[in-house]
C-alpha cells in the first residue's frame, strides 16, 4: 500500500445533498478497493482560476489516503466517469504524512480575557 494526497473539485451546480452523496460514493469506492482514508478536509466553495465546464466556482476537497497502487488507475477512472467532478489530482507521497490537528484555543483566550 502507498500513501496519496488527493485533491478534487466538485461541480458547484450540484445541490448540497447530491454533492455530499457524490463524496460519500467516492469514500465507499476507496474502501471497496482496500483503501484507508486518513483525513478528509472540505475546503468549501472557491473560485476557479479559469472556467471549467462553463463554471467559475467549485467545491474543493483534500484527502489523504492509503491505497494499493493497482487501485489508483480505477480511482482515476472513477473521477472520469462521474460528471460531478470538475478536476482531480492524485499525488503519491514518499511516506505516511503526519497530519497535525490545529491547536484549539480555550474560550478565555478567544475572548481575550487571559
Amino acid at each position: 500500500m502507498s500513501y496519496y494526497e488527493m485533491l478534487y473539485v466538485v461541480s458547484s451546480s450540484l445541490p448540497d445533498e447530491e454533492r455530499d452523496n457524490l463524496i460519500a460514493k467516492l469514500r465507499d469506492f476507496t474502501e471497496k478497493n482496500k483503501g484507508i482514508i486518513e483525513s478528509e478536509n472540505k475546503w468549501g466553495l472557491r473560485s476557479l482560476a479559469y472556467p471549467i465546464k462553463h463554471q467559475n466556482k467549485g467545491y474543493y476537497v483534500l484527502t489523504y489516503l492509503e491505497l494499493p497502487e493497482k487501485s489508483v488507475k480505477d480511482l482515476k477512472y472513477f473521477f472520469k466517469v462521474n460528471e460531478g467532478f470538475l478536476r482531480s489530482m492524485i499525488l503519491k507521497k514518499e511516506k505516511k504524512p503526519t497530519i497535525v490537528a490545529p491547536e484549539v484555543k480555550n474560550k478565555q483566550e478567544v475572548e481575550g480575557n487571559v
